[in-house]
């Protein structure tokens, strides 16, 4: 049957509760993030032994890199050894740098150094990301007196609307830079339809041109436009960062780089990690490279970093264990702040956030908080998956590489790596928490199981107190009907991430109709996904203001579940096996 066609029978609560679907693989539909514990010894799972022997064998670039570096390392966060540890010695390489590439070889970062730039503002004490930046730099409101024109909102950006967050995000719509102006470069602009240059700004920080220093951007910037007005599309601004490290100095009293060492760096343990370059035997440098050496001078917040693999991984696991902020800073960090044209991407501040729902054989929507840089011959990627709590670098230095080509190294790891992770978190979870639950005393029986049929735990059966509670679903949401329809219902059960001590807390989300029939209401709507709202209609269902779709777990030394509490029925149910089978009901 349709549930579209029942819906003026019902009640608003469970007009909502019929849109609860399709959004994963048979059309379930999830809360948003981890859907099972993460794995917590994922190299020692046979799936992800044999996709790591498979991944080592495909990255082999004999043959077709002869003068490029390149460094892959994957990590999780529940060991001390990473997962992934692929480095690649090219034939040909620079004499000034190492002649083995390995973890501890260090490569320039490019735009990676962004995120020290927008933890540094969020680790400085008293400054919001909601605040204006001419609260710190007001003399940014003087730069309109560089138009020589007309001063108006298309020739001057609205200084005093340019939030932290603005610049952290690239929401600021500022211009996008300060030294790629063309007048700088050695080159004949009237071949290229361009008029004789009259205001040359004459430094660039690479190929051999000296860096813009702080006086260039305060005797120049003013003479750009803005792009858009702030907030309104994102417009990437490695200027931007420059000006972050400036609030940083301004509020601090610290020098930009000393704060970010203190702060950030010795922190996370990253002693490989500079604002300055290191020994040159310490980089990955190909041959005749010009790039190693070059000062970025006002770029260098936004792209001048040089590390390693091991220090990436360190930085992404600093991050996620909350070494570095708060617990809830890290997850409000770990948020988008605007969608981009493309429908993969959401930035954050300073995060390209990927979204996918082909990686896992759960067919969920996994978000990836990357952030990639490219400076001259150097590409590289820091990448943190939170769902499975994986941490992943990829570097690169030589002419044959790309930006292209670091996202490609990216996007094949997860490919061949994600899938056994996924496994690995299954099987765990499958001997933690499914099984049979029971308590003789009230007649009560929960079984629970792990399965293919879709993400986190099938609720297989679910009895309270000689009462199926799967029957009587639609009772709990719109007590006031007396007549409901028959309609298939589906319930799986997935973490909150709540803990207490040995306790941990979990929601069931309902899923109304076959796939079949979910798939057909969904066709009538012009937007993807549209009938995935679990995010609306969990926690509606509540008795004596406790919720009837919480679960919480008591955990064992070993991390395995002793008993399970039903919040919203008061009852407490012990497990008696492990184990559990699949299914869906006809109500």
């Amino acid at each position: 049957m349709r549930p579209l066609q029942y819906l003026p029978t019902v009640c608003l609560l469970l007009v909502m509760s019929f849109h609860d679907v399709f959004a994963a693989k048979n059309n379930h539909c999830p809360p948003l993030g981890a859907v099972l514990p993460a794995p917590t010894s994922p190299s020692t799972h046979p799936a992800v032994q044999s996709a790591l022997s498979a991944l080592k064998a495909a990255v082999n670039l004999t043959g077709t890199f002869n003068g490029t570096a390149v460094s892959i390392g994957v990590k999780s966060l529940h060991e001390t050894a990473p997962l992934v540890d692929i480095h690649y010695t090219p034939p040909v390489l620079d004499p000034r740098g190492a002649s083995q590439i390995d973890s501890s070889t260090v490569y320039r970062l490019g735009s990676v150094s962004k995120v020290f730039a927008a933890l540094a503002v969020l680790k400085t004490s008293g400054v919001q990301l909601q605040d204006p930046v001419t609260k710190y730099l007001p003399r940014l409101r003087e730069l309109k007196e560089q138009q020589n024109g007309t001063v108006n909102s298309i020739t001057v950006p609205d200084w005093d609307e340019v939030t932290l967050q603005a610049l952290a995000s690239h929401m600021g719509a500022i211009g996008a830079d300060l030294v790629t102006d063309l007048t700088s470069f050695p080159l004949n602009v009237t071949q290229l339809g361009l008029p004789p240059a009259t205001d040359v700004l004459g430094c660039v920080g690479l190929n051999g041109i000296q860096p813009c220093n702080a006086t260039d951007f305060w005797d120049n910037f003013g003479k750009r436009d803005p792009v858009f007005a702030p907030y309104r599309s994102p417009l990437y601004s490695n200027t931007a960062f420059f000006l972050l490290s400036l609030v940083v100095e301004e509020v601090s009293g610290v020098p930009f780089r000393d704060f970010v060492q203190e702060n950030i760096l010795d922190v996370a343990g990253m002693p490989k990690t500079s604002y300055s370059k290191p020994d040159d035997k310490l980089g990955a440098i190909s041959l005749g490279d010009t790039t190693w050496n070059a000062s970025l001078g006002i770029e260098d917040p936004a792209g001048g970093y040089y590390s390693n693999t091991e220090d990436m991984l360190a930085l992404g696991q600093a991050i996620l264990t909350n070494k570095l902020l708060t617990p809830v800073q890290t997850r409000k960090w770990l948020k988008p702040v605007t969608f981009t044209s493309s429908a993969g991407m959401a930035i954050g501040a300073p995060w390209e956030i990927i979204r996918s729902d082909n990686v896992t054989s759960d067919q969920r929507i996994v978000e990836f908080y990357t952030k990639g840089g490219d400076v001259g011959t150097y590409h590289s990627q820091l990448v943190m998956i939170p769902d499975y709590d994986l941490v992943l670098s990829v570097l690169t230095a030589g002419p044959e590489a790309s930006g292209s080509v670091a996202q490609l190294l990216f996007s094949q790891t997860v490919a061949a790596l994600l899938p056994a992770v996924e496994a690995a978190g299954k099987d765990q979870a499958r001997a933690a928490f499914a099984g049979t639950y029971v308590d003789e005393d009230t007649g009560s029986k929960l079984t629970l199981a792990v399965d293919d049929e879709g993400p986190g735990l099938n609720v297989t059966e679910w009895n309270v107190r000689g009462t199926d509670v799967t029957t009587h679903w639609l009772n709990y949401l719109s007590a006031i009907s007396s007549s409901l329809p028959a309609i298939h219902i589906s319930m799986r059960l997935y973490p909150s991430g709540l803990a207490a001590g040995s306790q941990t807390a979990w929601r069931v989300a309902i899923d109304l109709g076959s796939p079949e029939e979910i798939a057909q209401a969904d066709s009538q709507l012009f937007w993807p996904q549209g009938s995935c709202v679990a995010w609306g209609v969990m926690d509606r269902a509540v008795y004596e203001f406790g919720a009837l779709d919480e679960m919480v777990f008591s955990l064992s030394d070993d991390a395995k579940a002793t008993s399970v509490e039903l919040v919203g029925f008061r009852a407490t149910l012990k497990r008696t096996e492990e184990g559990g089978t699949r299914g869906m009901r006809e109500l």
